[in-house]
């Protein structure tokens, strides 16, 4: 687990913004929504059946994430790739990533009070509730971590991920 930890903040803080940052290349957010699964704990009751990544809205993401978690596991979770084309049309899901065309306080609404890790790329959003958000600070990458929200939805952040965040 050090190793991929170890990975995980190279790729977070070492890598320029120039190497990813056109619209629609989402290589590096897929591989940051894996290693999330790594660090955030689910109630007991999402650990079992397959651990469901969901994607709403038109997003290039969803298919690096099919490529990136083909084959992988979440813990002893078989991980899914789910593409919703709206709020109303969301099912269960253990994660979810919501495009920025989407309207979020609709995926929010539906969302609540259920234990799902709700990611967004949205200046913002991480103070309007969103779990994990993505920003760009000094030219990187980085995350910012909502943990009110996040204990809200029934989920444990460890620490080694709230160390790499931008606490909210």
């Amino acid at each position: 687990m050090r190793k991929t930890l170890l990975l995980f903040v190279l790729m977070l803080l070492a890598l320029p913004n120039k190497l990813w940052a056109q619209e629609n290349d989402y290589r590096i957010h897929a591989v940051f929504l894996y290693n999330f699964t790594k660090y955030v704990q689910w109630p007991s009751a999402g650990q079992s059946g397959d651990f469901v990544i969901g994607v709403v809205g038109n997003s290039s993401i969803y298919d690096e994430l099919v490529k990136i978690t083909n084959g992988k596991m979440a813990g002893t979770q078989k991980i899914v790739v789910t593409k919703f084309k709206s709020a109303d049309a969301i099912t269960n899901c253990q994660m979810l990533f919501v495009s920025s065309q989407v309207n979020f306080e609709n995926v929010q609404s539906k969302l609540a009070g259920k234990p799902v890790l709700l990611i967004t790329e949205k200046p913002g959003l991480a103070q309007k509730g969103s779990n994990i958000n993505f920003v760009i600070k000094e030219n990187k990458w980085r995350f910012e971590l909502n943990e009110n929200s996040t204990r809200q939805a029934g989920l444990k952040v460890s620490a080694e991920l709230s160390k790499l965040a931008i606490s909210v």
